[in-house]
């Protein structure tokens, strides 16, 4: 599925990411870190959950990390992400 950066902020002084799924599936949205730089409402990610892997539209692979996942932010504020 893919998904859009919509916001950027940081954890433990490390980089962290939530994407938004572009269509209506579930989680809706994820928390992910990367060693990549991603940019806030620019970078869109192709994001196979079932492997934990990502990819640019280009197909280059991205190096990342799934930390959490919901089908609403709220989930992710109520526990401090």
């Amino acid at each position: 599925m893919r998904y859009k950066i919509i916001d950027v902020f940081q954890q433990q002084n490390l980089p962290q990411y939530i994407a938004q799924c572009l269509k209506q599936h579930s989680p809706r949205f994820i928390i992910i870190s990367s060693s990549r730089i991603l940019c806030k409402e620019t970078d869109i990610i192709d994001v196979n959950l079932n492997l934990m892997s990502a990819s640019w539209a280009t197909g280059e692979n991205i190096a990342l990390n799934i930390l959490h996942s919901a089908d609403s932010l709220d989930k992710f504020y109520e526990s401090d992400h």
